[in-house]
């Protein structure tokens, strides 16, 4: 595997910025793609319109930063030859149109997400939140692994260090999924959601308000995913 320098992955982190595409620069550079048989993960952007998620302590809605971090994830991936599939790339759920209460909203926007996964084939199905408490001190990075998939593990690690040696956020010890978290209460796939850091903390909420920090965060996550696969591969 050809290593990514840093004044390539700050090209790619402008093209998430800038909007150009990922994928021009990559070839430009010689960059090699994972494989010819191109692995494909879905991306979600967790939450969604009614559901916004946490509110931040300046009122940042969680969902909003879910779909930014997401949209640069794919953008990034696949520029690596990586194929990606969203689950939301609007501000709103995915919920059927016969749902009319709130519940019934998230309920089914949950059970379509489910479906995506269901029917995408994956080998891989990452899920990008925000992270809330009540203690305003509270920060850095919080990355769970679905226990049916123990190597997920590793691929979860590898993600917390990549951000953390690209932004300075703080890490934590690696968990397993609660199995409240529905979406990973049985996974079709290896699954791992990312909780980037916590909106409830001022100063990390000001941190993931900056898009340059969220291309960062999507840069770090997508350089361990294609290192997971080239491993695989290998």
């Amino acid at each position: 595997m050809i290593k990514i320098k840093r004044p390539i992955a700050c090209l790619v982190i402008a093209c998430a910025l800038t909007g150009t595409a990922a994928g021009a620069v990559v070839e430009r550079v010689g960059r090699q793609m994972v494989n010819n048989s191109e692995p494909c993960v879905v991306v979600d952007a967790g939450h969604g319109a009614p559901d916004g998620g946490a509110v931040g302590a300046n009122g940042t809605d969680e969902k909003e930063i879910n779909l930014s971090i997401a949209k640069k994830l794919q953008e990034v991936l696949e520029g690596k030859g990586i194929k990606v599939i969203m689950t939301r790339e609007t501000d709103d759920g995915i919920w059927d149109e016969d749902a009319q209460t709130i519940r019934e909203k998230k309920v089914s926007d949950m059970n379509n997400r489910l479906q995506i996964i269901k029917n995408s084939g994956a080998d891989l199905f990452l899920s990008i939140h925000m992270n809330s408490f009540t203690n305003r001190r509270a920060n850095g990075l919080r990355i769970f692994y679905d226990k049916q998939h123990p190597d997920g593990e590793a691929l979860a690690a590898s993600i917390q260090q990549s951000i953390a040696d690209v932004t300075g956020a703080e890490t934590n010890a690696v968990k397993t999924a609660d199995t409240r978290l529905f979406l990973m209460k049985n996974p079709v796939t290896m699954s791992i959601l990312v909780e980037c850091g916590f909106i409830s903390n001022p100063e990390e909420e000001k941190k993931l308000q900056n898009d340059e920090y969220r291309a960062e965060i999507a840069w770090a996550i997508a350089e361990s995913v294609e290192n997971y696969f080239d491993a695989l591969n290998n």
